[in-house]
């Protein structure tokens, strides 16, 4: 039997990745499983420094957000290439009054849990996450 430490869910030894996130699945005996009812977010691991499973942190997300978020760097640091250099070109056509809004997003990210930050940023297949 293989465990995904992802999605927290069992398989069988035949598949090498789970079906339901596509993660690498590893045997039961290297990964003991977690308690009944376990969600790394809802115990003590909502810091905003903490990285999720793709290993990017909501606290270096905001920073870069708020200090370069009119560059763009904060979509650039979670892989949305398009949406970086969107942020750049509008940045030029706003005269940086789009600075506001890349503001206005890296404190709500800060606001936000590790849970829907990874739900709102990481994982989302949207081209342009704003808010």
């Amino acid at each position: 039997m293989k465990y995904c430490s992802r999605c927290h869910s069992y398989h069988n030894d035949s598949q090498n990745f789970c079906p339901t996130c596509g993660y690498e699945l590893v045997p039961v005996m290297q990964t003991p499983p977690p308690p009944p009812g376990y969600d790394r977010y809802d115990y003590g691991d909502n810091a905003f420094s903490a990285a999720g499973p793709e290993g990017k942190s909501r606290g270096v997300a905001a920073l870069l957000a708020i200090l370069l978020g009119g560059l763009g760097v904060h979509y650039f640091y979670l892989g949305k290439i398009g949406a970086g250099l969107v942020t750049i070109l509008l940045t030029i056509v706003t005269c940086s009054l789009w600075d506001i809004i890349t503001l206005i997003q890296g404190i709500l990210m800060f606001c936000m849990t590790n849970r829907e930050f990874e739900e709102k940023y990481v994982r989302n297949p949207a081209f342009f996450p704003l808010f």
